[in-house]
């Protein structure tokens, strides 16, 4: 932060900042810590924290979900500064759950400061603050160049300590308000997974994940029908340049890929052979990756 620039932690100033950056703050259930924990295998596969594009949650006192961050607690700081943290199912958590082998010593948190195993100094835990936010995280939140965890924290108790009139909505981190889940499954399955811009219908129950809503005014807190309209995964990446960044990068750009490879010979548009090509070498290296 430059001398001149407003400083962001107080509220009014955080949103703004942050409203620049591209997220959107509603009013949400009263903030609660989440003291740092490692993540377990069972968090993952019994459902007690939830892992989405629109962020990471885990099951509060009360029985509400709140929002945490996760971070590598055992990490060389010396060598590469303060670990990322992660606030959503990007290209390293998906990877991260994918193996199943839990590698990785992750810790899930919504407070500062955090403790971190210094590996460069005999493993010392040490206090933590301020951990910069993972590259695949941004790829994914249009517009954010930088946020570190403390932004993160202060947004997730100013958005549940300010009630405005204006803002009656109750919406997560990225913009999208609390049914929304409900909403697109009840309406693709209307359209009984079908495209409403290319007719492509997808019937293989693991492949109607490629099956999206678009909001086509673009703004995520308008669910009216008019304003929803069923997409393939392909043909929501090509609405605009911004949506087709979001949707080839991370995480994101495995399904693309995926969906390429699989639906390309359907008739429904007309891929560049060398887009092809490339999904093919794609995933093979991510295979073979995986193989090793």
């Amino acid at each position: 932060m430059n001398d001149n620039e407003e400083p962001i932690y107080d509220f009014s100033a955080l949103k703004s900042f942050l409203t620049k950056k591209g997220f959107t703050i509603g009013t949400r259930q009263a903030y609660e810590a989440i003291k740092p924990e490692d993540v377990k295998p069972e968090d993952v596969t019994n459902g007690t924290m939830e892992f989405r594009d629109d962020g990471i949650f885990v099951l509060g006192s009360d029985g509400r979900e709140r929002q945490v961050f996760l971070y590598k607690k055992d990490y060389r700081m010396q060598q590469y500064g303060k670990p990322r943290f992660h606030i959503c199912k990007c290209e390293t958590i998906d990877e991260f759950i994918r193996s199943g082998r839990f590698r990785q010593h992750y810790v899930r948190a919504n407070t500062e400061p955090v403790p971190v195993k210094n590996l460069d100094n005999r493993g010392i835990i040490e206090e933590v603050s301020g951990l910069p936010l993972c590259r695949y995280c941004m790829d994914m939140i249009s517009n954010v160049t930088a946020l570190n965890t403390t932004q993160f924290v202060e947004l997730l108790k100013a958005a549940n300590g300010e009630n405005h009139q204006e803002e009656n909505l109750e919406t997560n981190l990225f913009g999208y308000t609390r049914d929304w889940e409900y909403i697109s499954r009840e309406l693709r399955e209307k359209h009984n997974y079908t495209c409403e811009n290319c007719g492509l219908k997808l019937e293989d129950d693991y492949d109607k994940q490629f099956l999206h809503v678009h909001h086509i005014s673009g703004d995520k807190t308008n669910n009216d029908e008019s304003n929803l309209k069923c997409l393939c995964l392909y043909c929501h990446a090509h609405v605009d340049d911004h949506h087709y960044r979001r949707l080839t990068r991370g995480a994101n750009k495995i399904n693309y890929y995926t969906f390429v490879l699989r639906y390309h010979d359907e008739g429904c548009w007309d891929i560049d052979e060398k887009e092809i090509q490339k999904a093919r070498k794609f995933l093979e290296n991510l295979y073979n990756d995986k193989k090793q």
